[in-house]
């Protein structure tokens, strides 16, 4: 069985090629891989390492991460992850309760200035937009709360 990183990395893969209308050997070439070598890693019959994963985010960059990152995060909040598969997230893509993506970092941080700051208006605004949204969410990839 292949981790919960390899699983989202191939299908960060997998959206990567799609968006951008790239084959397997079009990726492969521009991986410097050989087309079977590609394959074998999209069938997850070869195993993804650090290395490899490194190799890929700095190969494809921002796109690729940014699709890396929300694929961690479906797997995160449709699943029931156990705790040795969330243990095996690097820790860049974590915190204490789950995986934070870097636009949610962002948000968090502009958040914080709003509540840490003095204007006690934009404070009451905010918050009554969030308790708004929160309460009438609806889509299922929200986030759950236990």
């Amino acid at each position: 069985m292949k981790t919960l990183m390899e699983r989202a990395i191939v299908e960060a893969l997998l959206t990567y090629m799609e968006k951008r209308g790239i084959n397997q050997n079009g990726l492969a070439e521009m991986l410097g891989w050989t087309p079977s070598d590609l394959n074998d890693t999209l069938k997850e019959r070869k195993g993804i390492g650090k290395n490899r994963q490194s190799f890929l985010e700095e190969r494809l960059g921002k796109p690729f991460k940014d699709e890396l990152l929300l694929k961690i995060n479906e797997f995160y909040g449709t699943k029931k992850l156990q705790l040795h598969q969330v243990a095996e997230l690097p820790s860049k893509y974590k915190d204490s309760k789950g995986i934070i993506t870097d636009l949610e970092q962002e948000y968090i941080e502009k958040l914080l200035a709003i509540f840490r700051g003095i204007n006690q208006q934009a404070k009451l605004a905010v918050k009554s937009t969030i308790d708004a949204l929160y309460h009438h969410r609806k889509d299922k990839n929200e986030i759950r709360t236990s």
